[in-house]
């Protein structure tokens, strides 16, 4: 087996995204690691985001097994598995930080410890994913009628590695600060601020960008994937609404790693002053970028080279906001989906402070259509955590002092 691996994404002619795992060296997929992906995860109607990282965890083993001089195939055939020691040892692999596209490190550097480790969330999936992959390879290797004892052997070594996930931490979530405070919001209205002296990004048109995709999620409380989904078309600038849609699979997309609206569709309200923000973009920003005229994308790369014009892809939206919160230690927390978290603090405090807000029930519904989440699916909940938080903090004190003057 070649020593560097890759993954291949394309678009297909349907406009469905789909990923290889490839030898760099010949550029030809690897049969058994593209037969699981395939037949376990695409066609288990899972999302191209599931098959590259599917993917990504069997190149870990791959990598850990061309380290170790391992023919995984052979073994398998043979009846002869990994070894206990091997399990530990795969275990250990699967900590370090490793790149998730191209595995193409000399041995030498494989085993270098001081090598940043991974989230345990990582080592939880990497683990997951190659037991599974191990046990689906040697049911597909093992003949029917081989002994029942390899198959036997083959489900026990699922466990062992399976048993070598770390432990989730049941943390109670409500104890977690997930929004954003007004003073983490004052300092990201700075830093966004155009003409801002801590503003970190280059270009006039650049900055102008990154200040309305900020507004937006602030504003709207959308997701990623919606915000990075919106076209102009989406956008009635006369009655001052915008459509969030879904586009799965969109054949007009050029992104390989098409962003998705987990959402359901629905029709938002905006604010006149979000709509001109827009409309400025759109007329004197957007429309210089040449490109930008083959499709109907909102956001668009300002950067003069190859991608000028092309529609903000998921990674510079990943790195705009690693790029802000590495400017201060209150950002530290900092995501884009905070912003959200945000957006529904502030919708439980508006309708707490209405003369005659709507019952539990009502809001919960309110809530639901502006986010996009169906009626009853109890998601609602789970994004007033903070609000909740606050209030029983504030009902507690009131019963403290009221102790007090007893």
């Amino acid at each position: 087996m070649s020593s560097s691996i890759t993954i291949k994404s394309f678009v297909m002619g349907s406009g469905e995204r789909y990923c290889l795992l490839v030898d760099a060296a010949t550029n030809v997929p690897l049969f058994y690691p593209n037969l699981f992906v395939t037949t376990q995860v695409r066609n288990a109607s899972l999302s191209y985001s599931s098959m590259e990282s599917a993917l990504s965890c069997i190149s870990v083993l791959l990598k850990y097994c061309s380290a170790r001089k391992i023919d995984l195939v052979e073994r398998i055939k043979t009846g002869e598995l990994l070894k206990l020691n091997e399990v530990d040892a795969l275990a250990d692999f699967c900590q370090l930080n490793l790149s998730s596209k191209v595995l193409g490190n000399k041995v030498s550097k494989i085993f270098n410890f001081k090598n940043r480790g991974v989230a345990n969330e990582t080592v939880y999936i990497r683990l997951s994913i190659i037991a599974n992959y191990i046990q689906w390879l040697g049911n597909l290797l093992i003949p029917s009628s081989s002994a029942v004892e390899i198959k036997k052997n083959l489900s026990a070594l699922a466990s062992k590695i399976r048993s070598r996930r770390p432990v989730k931490k049941g943390r109670n979530q409500s104890l977690v600060n997930r929004g954003l405070s007004n003073d983490q919001v004052d300092l990201l209205f700075e830093i966004f601020r155009p003409e801002s002296d801590i503003n970190p990004f280059k270009g006039r048109s650049t900055k102008i960008r990154n200040r309305l995709m900020f507004l937006m999620l602030h504003y709207l409380g959308i997701r990623m994937g919606e915000l990075l989904s919106i076209k102009v078309k989406d956008i009635d600038f006369s009655k001052n609404l915008i459509v969030i849609a879904r586009r799965a699979d969109e054949k007009s997309d050029p992104r390989t790693d098409q962003p998705l609206v987990k959402t359901m569709d629905r029709l938002l309200p905006m604010a006149e002053t979000l709509v001109d923000e827009i409309h400025n973009y759109v007329i004197n920003y957007r429309k210089k970028e040449l490109a930008a005229r083959k499709h109907e994308y909102l956001f668009v790369v300002h950067k003069p080279g190859p991608t000028s014009g092309q529609p903000v892809s998921k990674a510079t939206y990943n790195k705009i906001m690693t790029t802000v919160k590495s400017l201060s230690p209150m950002l530290i927390d900092f995501t884009g989906h905070a912003l959200r978290h945000k957006w529904n603090e502030r919708f439980s405090e508006k309708m707490d402070s209405m003369d005659s807000p709507d019952d539990e029930h009502g809001q919960e519904q309110l809530r639901s259509w502006l986010m996009g989440w169906k009626q009853g699916s109890g998601t609602a909940s789970t994004y007033n955590q903070r609000f909740i938080q606050n209030k029983a903090n504030e009902v507690s004190l009131k019963l403290q002092k009221d102790v007090e003057k007893q």
